[in-house]
């Protein structure tokens, strides 16, 4: 199960885009939550909606960004509508908005099955509801819902097989844990005590590496190895494709805004932790040029079109800065010829946004890596 928070809005227009999608026979209202009177009415409009949301906007106007929405979805069609639905109403409640009014809209566009969510950060009081480590906490609230054991987690990392202390601590700072001397820390709260003396260490499986090796060679000849640098955090096309498909999770080491002196392999698929040289040499690895096109599956869905191109003036409008609005809400742009495409690293798929103009904000290197021909195969889902 998948969970995204939407960048906050000054208006409630996740109201107007969610109703569009409802007139054109793509989307279903599954619940209406806390809205007063307005429950009571057969066939409430979307103007009457937002005009209640704005009300409880009017107690705090200090808050600029009043519009809570987020989106809940599954795999394919392993939940259907209902089921949705009541994890929604469980997860609003485990973020603290069981009070809020808000709406659930089922939309049946894609391949996998999802809900908008959409609400106000403004209580009946006029106090805004926290926003404090959200999105960690969206995540931790839903796998509680989901039956996810927290410490459950910590003991498959033990799992796994690794050779240091080090790399031990990588697998769980992966999925988000803080480790402070022997606690195990997240949410704020300490979950478990690692014993450091019962951690059991493996030579590195050279079989397993020598099939690293074939991958690295096949892929980093298709997708950038570029780093680009997040904020101290450095990735490239290729390290999220290893990521989303395959489950390998590089992790560059640096110091300060220097570039990278080494990487880490967490390879998820097989169970193992790995040094990077291993498998390739750092240098070797950013000295592949790709050359080859991987065939993409380019969403060109209209509907599908128009909800991202709305995430991406959201980007451009309310955050002080482009790329990290993107990053903000999981997305990463480039180019196939003169067509913005954007690449939703959540749920790994590929939209073309026809009609958009962004100047000098977008380096085509994002989604596609440099010096390649940017052909992708394109087809409707």
């Amino acid at each position: 199960m998948v969970i995204k928070i939407l960048s906050s809005a000054a208006t409630f227009n996740g109201i107007k885009y969610n109703f569009e999608k409802l007139a054109a026979g793509l989307a279903e209202l599954m619940a209406v939550r806390n809205f007063g009177p307005l429950q009571a009415m057969d066939q409430a409009r979307q103007g009457d909606y937002k005009n209640y949301l704005q009300m409880l906007w009017a107690r705090n106007i200090r808050v600029k960004q009043p519009q809570f929405h987020a989106v809940i979805s599954a795999k394919g069609k392993s939940h259907t509508k209902e089921e949705l639905a009541a994890i929604a109403g469980k997860w609003m409640a485990g973020m603290s908005y069981e009070k809020q009014p808000y709406l659930i809209f089922f939309h049946k566009d894609t391949d996998d099955n999802h809900v908008h969510i959409v609400s106000t950060r403004i209580d009946r009081d006029g106090k805004k509801i926290s926003s404090e480590y959200e999105h960690v906490r969206a995540i931790g609230t839903m796998n509680r819902i989901m039956g996810l054991d927290e410490k459950e987690a910590i003991e498959k990392a033990t799992s796994y097989k690794f050779s240091t202390i080090a790399q031990f601590k990588m697998i769980l700072e992966s999925q988000g844990y803080i480790l402070r001397g022997n606690d195990v820390i997240k949410f704020g709260k300490k979950l478990a005590e690692i014993d450091y003396e019962k951690l059991k260490f493996s030579e590195p499986d050279k079989h397993r590496i020598a099939q690293l090796k074939a991958i690295f060679h096949k892929y980093a000849k298709q997708y950038s190895t570029a780093l680009k640098n997040d904020r101290g955090r450095f990735s490239s096309v290729f390290a999220a494709y290893l990521r989303d498909k395959m489950g390998l999770v590089l992790v560059f080491h640096a110091k300060d805004d220097k570039p990278p002196y080494g990487y880490s392999i967490i390879d998820h698929a097989g169970k193992n932790v790995f040094k990077g040289s291993e498998v390739m040499p750092l240098k070797e690895l950013l000295n592949i040029t790709a050359t080859e096109t991987p065939e993409k599956e380019i969403n060109t869905n209209p509907e599908t079109h128009a909800y991202y191109a709305a995430l991406i003036n959201a980007a451009k409008t309310n955050f002080g800065d482009f790329e990290q609005g993107l990053h903000e809400q999981g997305l990463e742009l480039g180019k196939q010829g003169q067509t913005f495409v954007v690449y939703d690293r959540e749920i790994n798929t590929y939209t073309a946004i026809p009609g958009i103009h962004i100047t000098n904000d977008v380096d085509d290197e994002t989604t596609y890596g440099r010096k390649r021909n940017k052909k992708a195969k394109a087809r409707s889902r």
